[in-house]
């Protein structure tokens, strides 16, 4: 049943929405030194209202009180521009809807913050590009993720976390591919797996599904190196030596059975 408070929840969540997207605008920013409880105008560098003595620009992660000009909290770094709009929200208001909690509102905060120390302090950019890689790894955004692991490897090609980005990225890729394949496009998705397994041999999905697209275009004897490799990936694999054996490729014995543990 739906209510007249369920109306009113789902319309104040539209105006929340809606404050948000004002938030980013040129415009809102231009006001942010405008108190919100009693309208007066502050100095640009106001950190609490002439008048009210409201704060103008409170970090709602760490309370830290900022002055109106700062668009990132200066003590946590967190972006400040949606918690301006969410500082103007009663708290109990706040807490009753989640606003701002939501894990997808929480990564993209991090992600902004992410972006802002890479300018700030460029000398973490190892540690920052790795922790944006995995943000987006969380997200399931399989391209930025992907395109966030190649630059980690390109830019610190000896980083100690070489190995565990290499992984990363070829599983990013893998399903990347995967929308290219339900998109019919067929290439974009094999250059996708090809990549991946250059990046990670041992990925055996990637093969196989390598194994797929060339079967399904015609091109057997790479099917059958695909599907071969995918097995030395993950030797028992019935699927693949099914695929083995439709394509008339011998399997060898050792991969037969899965390895031993």
């Amino acid at each position: 049943m739906i209510t007249t408070a369920h109306f009113k929840v789902s319309g104040l969540k539209l105006l929340v929405v809606f404050l948000l997207m004002f938030a980013t605008l040129p415009q809102a920013f231009a006001q942010r030194n405008v108190c919100n409880e009693c309208q007066a105008v502050n100095e640009a560098d106001a950190i609490r209202c002439k008048d009210c003595l409201t704060p103008l620009n409170k970090c709602l992660d760490c309370d830290t009180e900022n002055p109106a000009n700062l668009d990132y909290c200066s003590k946590c770094n967190a972006p400040l521009a949606e918690m301006r709009v969410l500082g103007s929200i009663d708290e109990q208001t706040r807490e009753d809807l989640k606003l701002g909690q939501s894990d997808r509102a929480v990564t993209e905060k991090e992600l902004m913050k992410i972006a802002y120390l890479l300018e700030k302090k460029p000398e973490q950019s190892e540690k920052l590009i790795y922790q944006r890689s995995k943000l987006f790894n969380r997200m399931e955004f399989h391209s930025r993720e992907a395109e966030s692991w190649r630059e980690f490897l390109q830019k610190f090609p000896d980083s100690p976390k070489k190995s565990s980005a290499k992984v990363f990225l070829a599983e990013a890729l893998r399903k990347w591919a995967y929308l290219f394949y339900q998109q019919k496009d067929m290439e974009s998705a094999l250059t996708m797996l090809l990549e991946a397994v250059e990046a990670n041999p041992m990925n055996a999905e990637a093969w196989g599904w390598a194994g797929r697209i060339y079967n399904e275009t015609g091109k057997k004897k790479e099917a059958g190196d695909a599907y071969l490799k995918a097995l030395e990936a993950r030797p028992g694999d019935q699927s693949f030596m099914h695929f083995l054996r439709q394509l008339r490729v011998d399997i060898p014995d050792h991969l037969r059975k899965p390895a031993a543990k």
